[in-house]
């Protein structure tokens, strides 16, 4: 196990020495420090086979061509020669020493094109295992053609954003300034590439359900009760699916954690193991389930969240459940049903698409349906028989379909619209939590199933919002990616300790002592569903990242 003291070591140390003690901690985690073959079993193939594979993997002419003048020795690939196929025509990379043509996976790629456009023509090994890990190389890699071995190192000169981000993460506000999250939002946007940043904080298309998550909660005001004796001590623990919790709310899962700090998900799994917070694990964890579970504390609390990319993934479901369930940190198991498309993330499109060319551009924005498999209650039947964890499902947003899942035996929901990400003008996840509480009461069905909430939570008021409204516990996503941007684990200690102080600090005001106590007394919610006019957050507001227009060329 990855012992706290060597997390909480690291934290001091630059961003070489991460790299550096990760890989001397996991041997063989990074394949950078190990060879190809034995880390992917990849076998350099003959010069004749490669150009067959080539043809029968839909490599463009321009490609193929180039291959015949390639030097057939070892290290055969320059790093110059690398640099001419940049293009979404023509596109190599280098992984780990070894070099690429992905030009017929670039619109298979889950990602997008415009993600592998940017390391076209270079040295893409760290940033894949930013976001992804081993195990995604090897699902990927027979959509690979290998050309050969990279002969030289690829040098990149700092660019100017680069430099900036360097120079702010030196003169980085102390924590102790620290006093909300759109304060951690704020820093995130001087510490980030741009490019990562959009990637984090887009919604899709024109942002109002991404916007709407967060203003719903300022329609809901509350009617606090004076002179209880209850407030003296107040208890902010709970359970989740049986499992005891010091906090309502739980770290949710998410995907790219390495783009925020090197460390990634190991920040989330210490701090969340210190402050007995639940976390749940994202099926794309940077470095891998298996490796990931490996360092995880026998005693920490997590859930497991999955999604299918694919049909495969839906017939061996039985198979990864029964594998991950004997991990004793694993509660439960949470499965993404908002997956049928991926939505219009315009912002994130807009941002990459800024320096693209003219036939680039017409690639990146085209809108590409994303074939993932079809999912219906019986693939919900089908988990629920292969294991005695609690199952729940992550993306529901209307009433009836909570109704059908406690009916199914499923254990919870998570009402969520994906961050505003997926389907612009779906209602904000506190709506449907109020609507989907007074279906299950008119069924008898309340205490068959937890209900949980994620989306545009900010505040510690946010959440008792949600629990007075019948929540058991709520999501975060962002806000943790965006306090780990500027301080690694120091950042998610102290986002958890602000939201725990503004918790207990509401339980008093408010007149209540325990978690359990909280109910719809306490607020009112008559104005929920209207939605205009709003009450403006002028931090949330200024924290937010307006959509933008193409700019024009700066010559002719």
């Amino acid at each position: 196990m990855l012992s706290r003291a060597f997390l909480r070591g690291s934290r001091l140390r630059n961003v070489a020495s991460y790299h550096k003690l990760w890989r001397r901690t996991l041997a063989s985690a990074n394949p950078v420090s190990a060879s190809v073959e034995s880390s992917f079993g990849v076998i350099n193939p003959k010069k004749a086979y490669f150009r067959k594979a080539s043809f029968a993997a839909g490599a463009t002419f321009a490609a193929l061509l180039s291959y015949l003048f390639l030097d057939p020795s070892e290290g055969d690939i320059t790093v110059s020669e690398l640099r001419k196929h940049n293009s979404i025509n023509d596109c190599w990379i280098a992984l780990n020493g070894q070099v690429y043509d992905i030009t017929s996976f670039l619109h298979m790629h889950p990602g997008g094109v415009a993600r592998l456009l940017e390391v076209a023509g270079s040295d893409a090994t760290e940033k894949f295992y930013q976001i992804h890990s081993d195990a995604v190389f090897d699902k990927m890699k027979d959509n690979f053609v290998y050309v050969g071995n990279l002969r030289g190192n690829v040098v990149n000169e700092l660019t100017e954003e680069e430099v900036k981000i360097m120079e702010m993460k030196k003169r980085l506000p102390p924590l102790s300034a620290i006093f909300s999250v759109s304060d951690f939002e704020n820093i995130a946007k001087h510490v980030l590439p741009k490019s990562t940043f959009m990637y984090y904080a887009t919604g899709a298309s024109d942002e109002f359900t991404i916007r709407e998550n967060h203003y719903a909660y300022s329609r809901v005001f509350f009617r606090p009760r004076v002179l209880h004796e209850s407030v003296r001590e107040v208890d902010t623990s709970t359970t989740f699916l049986g499992t005891k919790v010091s906090l309502p709310f739980y770290i949710t899962a998410f995907a790219g954690s390495k783009l925020a700090h090197p460390l990634g998900e190991l920040n989330l799994q210490s701090a969340s193991y210190d402050a007995n917070v639940m976390q749940m694990v994202p099926k794309m964890v940077s470095y891998g389930i298996d490796k990931f579970f490996e360092h995880v504390p026998a005693d920490q609390n997590q859930w497991m969240q999955y999604h299918f990319d694919n049909q495969q993934e839906v017939d061996d479901v039985v198979e990864f459940v029964r594998k991950v369930e004997k991990q004793p940190s694993v509660k439960g198991f949470f499965f993404n049903v908002d997956l049928a498309d991926i939505g219009n993330r315009e912002k994130d499109t807009r941002q990459r698409s800024a320096e693209a060319d003219t036939e680039e551009l017409d690639m990146l924005v085209s809108n590409t349906y994303n074939h993932y498999p079809l999912l219906t209650w019986n693939t919900i039947d089908k988990i629920l028989d292969a294991t005695d964890l609690p199952v729940g499902l992550k993306g529901i947003q209307r009433g009836e379909d909570v109704v059908i899942a406690a009916e199914k035996g499923v254990k919870a929901v998570v009402l969520s619209n994906h961050g505003g990400r997926q389907l612009d003008f779906s209602r904000p996840p506190l709506e449907v939590l109020a609507e989907a509480r007074a279906m299950l009461k008119e069924k008898n069905l309340e205490d068959k199933i937890e209900l949980y909430v994620d989306g545009g939570i900010r505040r510690g008021s946010d959440i008792i919002k949600a629990l007075c409204l019948g929540a058991k516990g709520v999501g975060l996503g962002r806000p943790f990616l965006y306090a780990m941007a500027g301080y690694g684990e120091d950042g998610v200690s102290k986002l958890i300790s602000i939201l725990d102080g503004e918790i207990q600090n509401n339980m008093r005001l408010l007149g209540v002592g325990r978690i359990e106590d909280l109910n719809e007394s306490f607020i009112d919610a008559k104005s929920l569903a209207l939605r205009n006019p709003r009450t403006n957050d002028a931090l949330y507001d200024e924290a937010y990242e307006q959509l933008f227009f193409p700019a024009f060329k700066k010559s002719v």
